[in-house]
């Protein structure tokens, strides 16, 4: 990935911690397929790559788009805000057994029209920036992409005008950027904005076919299913503090099928991004062709959402009342959270993380009809979610997460990092527990640590207790230390831990190729540095029989 612009070195531990420096760009357009085939082969049989794939084609999810209503006059545009059920409140309007996101009461708080709060839209093309009821960007990055529909409906929903006519966007004062859909863009974009945005990502991958799970032909998969793209996203969001919302896809695919081998299971691997499934609203179930599965975790209106629209005919003052599928339930829910960031900020609590918003919008929404809420989440209720948050940030301890690399070499040396934030605005401390590591303890919001010597492959926590002099919390997560060849032990003697008390006089282990006696009592001393013929912790070493 293109690190030519990081200027600092935190930003490249930042990087680092997410591969985002271990990958290369190969162009093969002027190959033919076998060739491109012939070097893909080649490249996943040199040792030294862990991973090589042809990117996938993304897909516009232009089937969502709906049909235009054409029978309004220019001159004359109706408000169609009492058609935006998908706003209104929890309870369902026939012939809907759904109701809303609770947008419209919302708006009586302060800050909840998004006042502040930039929103991006990512899509294949953009938005008509000449429609008379859309705000033109207030930042792009794009290189040739055309106006759309799709873009246009979408950005309708979260920031269309409030005015007498048309319709009405959740957070209608907020600051609207757009994104030409590219992974390396996506990175740009997240290095240039400030932590509290808001991204939609509005692209599916069509990965046809996808034998290990039975899928021949749409098998239309969320971007997380890209490695690279995967990375990237996570660093928007735990490096950057960027809120992401990404379509769940429109495959009819379930992401906890066994061929997947756990790559949706946010215990193995959670970006922090939020997955937005589909629900049909005249059944109140989830829409058939909707992604499913536990890593899903919202859902909203997939058909029958009434938004701006654009043609080349009528490209400023056309609206839809057919937007669908998981594209239009995205950027609803993209919508709420911009709402939330807005109330949280005229209410001066500040920004607040990725993993706090989440956690809000699941802890207050509402499942289908059936009770189910692990198929597609459940349908977020933005007025519950601002008042719980409002509520629960009184005088509460530190909130935050670990930012530490998925797997380590053994005996390698990392960066770790604590991201926290006080509520009520107070200066934290920190103390890190990193027993078994070196050193095994330390403080401040960061802290290098050398992995311990292993002979297997093994996974070790590490732990940051931060305090604002009242409160306290001790975020943990997990590591894996990944053995090599060479390390470890000597046949049957067991590598050095530094985690490990040494008091039996005599006994024997390995470190980097050699075998030493322990001397006298030592905790995290390696060996190579604290071994002498006498009067040191270990005796001298002796290569590896």
């Amino acid at each position: 990935m293109d690190t030519a612009k990081v200027p600092t070195q935190e930003d490249l531990r930042a990087l680092q911690r997410h591969r985002l420096t271990r990958y290369f760009i190969i162009d093969t357009h002027q190959s033919s397929p076998a060739q491109a085939d012939a070097l893909a082969e080649q490249l996943k049989q040199n040792p030294l790559v862990e991973y090589a794939e042809f990117e996938p084609r993304a897909e516009g999810m232009h089937q969502d788009n709906g049909q235009p209503d054409a029978s309004v006059s220019r001159q004359s545009i109706p408000d169609y805000t009492p058609r935006q059920y998908y706003l209104q409140g929890p309870q369902p309007v026939p012939p809907y057994k759904i109701g809303g996101v609770n947008a419209v009461e919302a708006r009586s708080i302060p800050g909840a029209k998004g006042a502040g709060i930039q929103v991006i839209s990512s899509e294949i093309d953009h938005w008509a920036y000449d429609h008379v009821d859309l705000p033109p960007p207030n930042i792009e990055k794009s290189e040739g992409a055309n106006v759309d529909e799709h873009d246009t409906a979408s950005v309708g929903i979260i920031a269309s005008k409030e005015n007498n006519f048309g319709t009405t966007g959740i957070v209608p004062d907020a600051r609207v950027g757009y994104l030409e859909w590219d992974p390396e863009w996506l990175l740009q974009m997240a290095q240039q904005l400030a932590s509290g945005a808001v991204m939609q990502l509005g692209v599916q991958y069509d990965y046809s076919p996808i034998n290990k799970i039975g899928c021949i032909e749409d098998c239309l998969m969320p971007l997380e299913y890209n490695t690279p793209t995967r990375d990237i996203i996570a660093y928007t969001v735990k490096e950057r503090g960027i809120h992401v919302v990404l379509a769940a896809g429109n495959g009819n695919i379930n992401l906890d099928h066994p061929g997947f081998d756990g790559e949706f299971d946010r215990n193995r691997f959670d970006s922090g991004a939020l997955y937005a499934g589909a629900v049909d609203p005249k059944t109140g179930l989830r829409a058939s062709y909707s992604n499913y599965g536990k890593r899903v975790d919202l859902f909203s209106w997939g058909a029958n959402v009434t938004t701006t629209y654009w043609s080349e005919e009528n490209p400023t003052t056309l609206y839809t009342h057919t937007y669908a599928g998981t594209s239009s339930a995205n950027p609803i829910i993209a919508g709420v959270i911009a709402a939330l960031l807005g109330a949280a900020h005229a209410h001066g609590l500040g920004i607040r993380p990725p993993w706090e918003i989440n956690a809000l919008l699941v802890a207050t929404g509402r499942p289908q009809i059936n009770g189910n809420d692990n198929e597609i989440g459940v349908q977020p209720n933005v007025t519950a979610a601002i008042k719980k948050m409002l509520a629960d940030n009184t005088d509460l301890p530190p909130a935050g997460r670990l930012a530490l690399p998925e797997e380590v070499k053994s005996d390698d040396t990392f960066e770790a990092r604590v991201y926290a934030e006080s509520p009520s605005q107070k200066p934290l401390t920190y103390h890190w527990d990193s027993a078994g590591f070196i050193p095994p303890e330390g403080t401040g919001d960061r802290l290098s640590l050398r992995a311990p010597l292993v002979d297997a492959d093994v996974q070790m926590s590490i732990a940051a207790t931060v305090s604002d002099g009242t409160h306290a919390i001790t975020l943990r997560e997990t590591i894996t230390i990944k053995a090599q060849p060479g390390q470890g032990n000597c046949g049957n003697t067991l590598a050095w831990d530094a985690g490990k008390t040494y008091s039996t006089s005599g006994e024997t282990v390995s470190y980097k190729g050699m075998v030493y006696k322990q001397n006298y009592w030592s905790i995290n001393k390696p060996p190579d540095e604290y071994s002498a013929d006498y009067g040191k912790e270990w005796f001298t070493g002796t290569p590896c029989p």
